[in-house]
């Protein structure tokens, strides 16, 4: 029997006069056995051969059901074969190092499946085990030779138009994030599968150090769960380093939220490129989808051939810092003299609608920063540049950092803004829309909002009180607009869900036939009783238009408790062809009162229920013969109606 043990592991050891007991040399055994697992499960152990040839994915599966949750997966140097997807079941897993050449061998896991059908199929599933599990120090190389130079064999043109998941063939993942997987990724190596990391969780809080994301799409944010963090390394592809789209998760439509340091950008046509991949139907039908948000520092976007950003249209940009670009572009044809040409190849796009922009954007919302500290973007001298960037619509109630973008050479194809740099400009606007200085309001474009019947709710229910009856006393700016007795909505919510309110607009037959490319503005005031969320009050109030349009998209926040004057205008409606208003991100509980309730054409101004001019004082036309002048709706004759010795007189205008 052992009478003393090693210092450390306490093993069993002998003296030459000691009894040495099976089961003493058992638990020696059992010791060390419980040793190596703690270090890592070696998928060696199950039979893992690691020469590039053998089909090593049965060792593998075995070896991750001996990880229990409990254990790390330990890949030795080699190159593994895997023929179907490892569902992750460890606490992480790791190898050498990612490189192997002649020089420096590594850990290489070639992704070579049976199935050559389902898209995006990843060799590492990371799910159920993935919380805080660490994955490091190995490559995963796919078995498709993916190329900028020949994209069209794996891009429809048609769909890749109009900028369609579906523009892909079918490809694999080298690794899958999902369900409510935490991971961080140290040192990873991807290459030749279609996308390198697939973020499909729910839970966001991925981070990856030093790793190098690449394919035919570096990383393609499917699920935009928020909270994701780079630093050091490269995010790349043959199409794209970055790609995010437009699927419904958690109450917003794609996106990518991330802070971004120290890491290569580029070297692919598209840095960053925003697809619909929830549907083409599903995107017309959204009235915006989310686009970029988060903090990039010293990230570089560098040989880019056909842009740094392409975002979509409706695609929203707030809360956004890029400080400085580190920009360079790459050459428009391939000439094969270097390994750094990144365009479009022409059968994707003509030579002469390349590089037109180094970035496109839809709605940015201030605050947001594209700072030069690190440079700025620049034109490019191809044959179809027009500019540094094209913004759809810049908006928001802070002002917006636009000098990494090259301002002179920014595209802004309109700006909706309540902030007024002047201000004697924005005094001077609030005057218009005062009865005493624009006593004649111009029509309003809805049916009569003091008509409780012309008024739709959802999740609620609405009805009208008078100034005296509302919580907080009506402010002196609705007197000003309004009037001293104005007519006020009050909604009532059902406490469930937040309700949204419509009215539509005046016309017999919807949609109202309107001037396309017209500016239109609205207004109302409102006054909510209870926060919409967290510490804010909020509202937005919108144009509904022909083919999904929607204007005014936008929703405002402020904290301070009191009546709030909401306003938009100088945006346009492509058509014209308009069909309601709606008010919504009204709070759930609490009563919330709206009043003044009008759109318009051109710019704001004293407020009118009615379709035509209106006035609530009386009208005093002074001076010998003046009178006012009516035109005969019949005969088109200008009549001019004068009042002498009591008697009224109508006679012919003159001309």
């Amino acid at each position: 029997m052992a009478k003393q043990q090693t210092k450390y592991m306490k093993m069993n050891k002998w003296s030459s006069t000691d009894t040495i007991l099976p089961q003493d040399v058992s638990a020696n055994f059992d010791m060390l056995d419980e040793e190596m697992k703690s270090r890592g499960i070696n998928v060696k152990w199950f039979g893992a051969v690691g020469d590039g040839k053998t089909d090593d994915t049965a060792s593998f599966h075995a070896a991750m059901a001996m990880c229990d949750k409990r254990y790390k997966l330990f890949v030795p140097a080699g190159e593994y074969r895997i023929r179907q997807t490892i569902e992750n079941n460890s606490r992480g897993i790791y190898g050498v190092g990612p490189y192997m050449d002649s020089g420096q061998m590594g850990t290489r896991i070639i992704w070579d499946p049976f199935d050559t059908t389902t898209d995006l199929l990843p060799l590492i599933r990371i799910r159920k085990a993935g919380v805080k599990a660490v994955f490091e120090d190995f490559s995963v190389y796919g078995i498709s030779n993916y190329s900028s130079k020949n994209l069209s064999a794996w891009i429809n043109k048609e769909l890749f138009d109009q900028s369609l998941y579906d523009m892909f063939a079918e490809g694999t993942a080298a690794i899958e994030v999902a369900g409510s997987a935490t991971p961080i990724f140290r040192n990873i190596a991807t290459s030749g599968v279609k996308v390198g990391q697939l973020l499909n969780s729910t839970n966001g809080h991925v981070s990856s150090y030093d790793c190098t994301w690449s394919g035919l799409i570096g990383v393609y944010c499917r699920i935009n769960s928020g909270d994701y963090f780079y630093q050091g390394g490269s995010i790349s592809g043959a199409f794209c380093g970055i790609m995010l789209g437009t699927i419904l998760t958690a109450g917003h439509r794609g996106g990518f939220h991330a802070l971004v340091h120290r890491t290569h950008l580029g070297f692919s046509p598209y840095a960053i490129y925003q697809c619909i991949d929830s549907g083409l139907d599903d995107y017309n039908r959204s009235s915006s989808v989310m686009g970029l948000s988060g903090i990039y520092t010293n990230a570089q976007f560098e040989q880019c051939g056909e842009a740094a950003i392409k975002l979509l249209t409706k695609s929203s940009t707030m809360n956004f810092r890029i400080f400085g670009f580190g920009f360079s572009w790459s050459v428009t044809n391939y000439s094969g003299n270097s390994a750094w040409e990144f365009p479009l190849p022409d059968s994707l796009k003509k030579p002469s609608e390349k590089q037109q922009y180094a970035a496109w954007f839809g709605t940015i919302t201030a605050p947001t920063i594209f700072n030069d500290d690190l440079g700025r973007l620049r034109k490019s001298t191809a044959q179809g540049a027009m500019g540094t960037a094209y913004i759809d619509t810049l908006t928001g109630d802070k002002e917006s950092d636009l000098s990494g973008l090259e301002f002179m050479d920014t595209v802004i194809r309109r700006k909706v803004t309540p902030i007024y740099r002047a201000h004697d400009l924005q005094s001077r606007m609030q005057e218009r829309e005062h009865r005493t200085l624009m006593p004649v309001s111009a029509p309003n474009l809805l049916k009569n909002p003091e008509v409780l019947s012309n008024w739709s709710v959802s999740n609620g229910s609405v009805s009208f009180v008078t100034a005296d009856q509302v919580p907080i006393p009506i402010s002196n700016e609705i007197k000003q607009v309004i009037g001293h007795n104005p007519v006020i909505l009050k909604v009532t919510p059902d406490g469930v869900n937040s309700p949204s309110i419509r009215i539509k607009f005046n016309a017999q037959r919807l949609p109202y036939q309107g001037d396309a490319n017209r500016n239109l503005a609205m207004q109302y005031f409102i006054l909510e009783t209870e926060y919409e969320s967290s510490n804010f009050y909020k509202s937005m109030g919108r144009i509904s238009a022909q083919n999904a349009e929607y204007i005014f998209n936008d929703a405002v926040t402020w904290r301070e408790k009191g009546w709030k004057h909401l306003r938009g205008r100088e945006l346009a409606s492509r058509t014209g062809l308009l069909n309601e208003f709606s008010i919504s991100f009204i709070p759930k509980i609490g009563e919330t009162y709206i009043a003044g309730v009008m759109v318009t054409w051109d710019h704001i101004g004293a407020y009118s229920p009615y379709p035509h001019s209106y006035m609530t004082d009386s009208l005093e036309i002074g001076g010998s013969g003046n009178g006012i002048i009516l035109t005969d709706s019949a005969t088109g004759i200008r009549y001019q109606l004068t009042i002498a010795n009591g008697q009224l007189k109508i006679n012919p205008a003159i001309s």
